[in-house]
């Protein structure tokens, strides 16, 4: 039994962590207004700042790589399997006493299981597209900047943040954004091809 806020928000692991990236995500859109309506002398306290919540969540992703690779693991295989049975009853070929309602069921779970899997990784997305934000507003200031040691500063910290810029990958393999439930989603369509294949099922459509 799974149980859902308004039937969206899951309340399983991956909800703290959905609500850690949006906070973190706020907390670089502010930012990013601070940067904005400050004067150069500010910029290395921002910086600091910035490096500050960057420390955090490298602490925080060692224990959330774990967690999540173990969550799409056994994700993956459950999303495979649901579908292929739900093929199976398209094709009539599924249990006799299963009803049409019963198949729309399985595929709305399906579905539900796909959104749980991939927000993690979407809030994730938040955090770099804010960090994205932070990066043009440094540009927009050197262009503006006309103290020399202020400059220096603001060079420092697009330099940082370009090393640094809270891009994150699952074991610096998995990108965690917008693309991963696309990835997602082709793997699951790529392996129920191939089990399709093996089962000789394509025989029936």
């Amino acid at each position: 039994m799974q149980y859902m806020v308004f039937k969206i928000v899951p309340l399983d692991w991956s909800l703290p962590v959905i609500i850690f990236n949006i906070c973190i995500s706020y907390q670089i859109i502010v930012l990013n207004r601070l940067l904005s309506m400050s004067s150069g002398d500010q910029v290395l306290e921002i910086l600091n700042i910035y490096k500050e919540i960057y420390d955090t969540l490298q602490v925080v992703k060692k224990y959330f790589d774990i967690l999540y690779m173990l969550a799409l693991l056994m994700t993956a295989p459950e999303l495979i399997f649901m579908t292929y049975l739900g093929l199976l009853q398209f094709k009539g070929l599924g249990k006799p006493d299963e009803s049409i309602p019963g198949y729309v069921v399985r595929m709305v779970y399906n579905i539900e299981i796909f959104m749980v899997t991939s927000l993690p990784a979407v809030s994730a997305g938040l955090v770099t597209s804010a960090v994205e934000d932070l990066k043009l507003i440094l540009l927009d200031r050197l262009l503006r900047e006309r103290n020399k040691a202020h400059e220096q500063d603001l060079k420092m910290f697009l330099q940082y943040v370009t090393w640094r810029p809270m891009r994150f990958t699952l074991f610096k393999v998995v990108p965690l954004d917008w693309t991963l439930p696309v990835i997602i989603l082709n793997v699951c369509i790529t392996y129920q091809i191939i089990i399709v294949q093996f089962t000789n099922l394509y025989y029936f459509f």
